[in-house]
């Protein structure tokens, strides 16, 4: 007697395309945004603070608002100013034995506990990068030189908090390269040169001269 084959049932491929679909969406659905929806308002970024404006390689100087990064060479630069707590500060004075001129710094101070200082500032804030360098000479008093305490600060209205000494020798010019940007980061509006009269109570007149910011 013939046994009629074995007949296995088949998956209806129909069913497996439809439980494919099931489980993965078409399409995902996009969130709808109503006109009467506040759309949320963009934070203003904090203003640039620009570098010092750097002389061109020209005949002609364009001039703008901005602090020049040469603060005094013969005379005081765009956008500085040089003033004195204590101190006589008069810029275009003649050095001694010398056809140079330069800024001429006088203590006027009685006692040694008065400060005697001098303020170069800036009529907007300088960007300061963590390079930047503050190039400046000192043509010391006589008989016993000249000991200065340099600080510089982001704010117009008082000096920084860390400061750094320069020495020159007497009647002579002595040049420093000071990192500015690592006394005042970020930033820089102010610099103070205080004469240190706690080292050397006897402060004879000195002069500054060559006074730039740069690299």
């Amino acid at each position: 007697m013939a046994v009629p084959p074995l007949l296995i049932p088949r998956q209806d491929d129909r069913a497996e395309a439809s439980g494919a679909q099931g489980s993965v969406p078409s399409e995902v659905p996009v969130p709808r945004i109503s006109a009467s929806t506040p759309r949320p308002t963009p934070t203003p970024g904090r203003p640039r603070v620009p570098s010092c404006a750097a002389p061109r390689g020209s005949a002609v100087l364009e001039i703008t608002p901005v602090p020049a990064c040469s603060i005094y060479a013969s005379a005081l630069g765009t956008g500085w100013q040089a003033s004195g707590s204590g101190t006589n500060v008069t810029p275009g004075r003649p050095v001694p034995d010398s056809d140079q001129i330069a800024i001429r710094i006088q203590k006027r101070t009685k006692t040694r506990e008065q400060p005697a200082t001098v303020t170069l500032l800036a009529a907007s804030p300088v960007a300061m990068g963590a390079g930047t360098r503050l190039r400046l000479r000192v043509y010391g008093g006589r008989q016993y030189g000249t000991i200065l305490r340099l600080s510089a600060s982001p704010s117009a209205g008082r000096a920084g908090a860390k400061t750094v000494t320069l020495q020159a020798p007497p009647e002579r010019w002595a040049a420093f390269v000071v990192h500015v940007g690592a006394l005042s980061p970020g930033r820089l509006r102010r610099i103070d040169l205080a004469i240190a009269t706690d080292q050397l109570p006897q402060a004879y007149e000195f002069y500054l001269d060559d006074i730039t910011l740069g690299k």
